[in-house]
């Protein structure tokens, strides 16, 4: 059913100027009425969570929604296999691989040496953060 602004603020009971707003993305026809479910849409839903003034329509948001839960269940999936590690255990492992190697550079290398080969561990790991921050 096609609906003019003045019908949707009388069913709506709100102001004239909120209708034009929350229905201006919206395309009227050549007498200026909108598409009820459409507008009835716009007008209740509102702005995208982001604030940016961009309409989401339900189909459009349940296409997203249906995005990210597929690839939510591909990440279980990964992890389930073995092909993906959780970053808390990663962390952990790292963790002690470093501290065991500390302990060998500090009895076999003097300290000017350990101090060289601790700066190139971490550049080595600043750079692997910044690999990361940009996947």
């Amino acid at each position: 059913m096609r609906v003019s602004i003045y019908w949707l603020t009388q069913a709506t009971e709100k102001h004239r100027g909120t209708i034009k707003k929350r229905v201006a993305g919206l395309e009227p026809d050549k007498h200026g009425r909108y598409d009820s479910a459409a507008a009835l849409e716009a007008i209740y839903c509102g702005e995208t969570p982001g604030g940016n003034s961009e309409f989401i329509s339900t189909p459009e948001a349940v296409r997203q929604l249906t995005i990210a839960k597929k690839e939510q269940i591909e990440l279980q999936n990964q992890i389930a296999r073995g092909e993906r590690i959780p970053i808390d255990d990663v962390n952990e492992a790292v963790g002690q691989v470093f501290t065991a190697i500390r302990g060998i550079l500090k009895v076999n290398l003097s300290v000017d040496r350990a101090n060289d080969v601790f700066d190139e561990m971490r550049r080595v790991a600043d750079w692997l953060q910044q690999k990361s921050d940009g996947a």
